[in-house]
């Protein structure tokens, strides 16, 4: 597994979220359609308004939308076995400390300094680093 593997872990979380309220709001789309309209009062004084409108989703559209959702439910599938893949390797690390490093850094995001202030212990961040950088080489 290389670093760069790793960094795409908090990505992919953030990804399969924004994937996930995609197709929340393709179904809903897909269910009705709605739009903005322009008019004015129907007596003086002749004020422009807007109106908002909602109506039945047309077949044609219903069938784009469900090729979309279909696209995105499959990019979604793939992340999540993706992020699984990675999860399951930083399960197999054996040493406790280089677990929770992996962990702060790549799943949780956080930076050298905030890594080595969570571990405690006297350790920096230039420590933590090395430590991480060692194993992931190393293996």
């Amino acid at each position: 597994m290389t670093r760069k593997e790793l960094s795409q872990l908090r990505h992919l979380g953030k990804e399969i979220e924004l994937l996930k309220q995609q197709i929340a709001n393709i179904e809903y789309e897909a269910s009705m359609t709605h739009d903005i309209v322009k008019g004015s009062n129907t007596s003086w004084p002749y004020e422009a308004k807007t109106f908002h409108v909602e109506g039945i989703a047309m077949p044609e559209y219903d069938k784009r939308l469900g090729r979309l959702k279909n696209k995105l439910q499959r990019r979604l599938e793939e992340l999540m076995e993706k992020r699984e893949e990675l999860e399951e390797y930083v399960d197999t690390v054996p040493d406790s400390l280089i677990r929770q490093i992996i962990t702060l850094r790549y799943i949780n995001g956080l930076s050298w300094q905030q890594v080595a202030q969570h571990i405690g212990g006297g350790n920096t961040a230039d420590g933590v680093r090395k430590l991480c950088n060692r194993y992931i080489k190393k293996n």
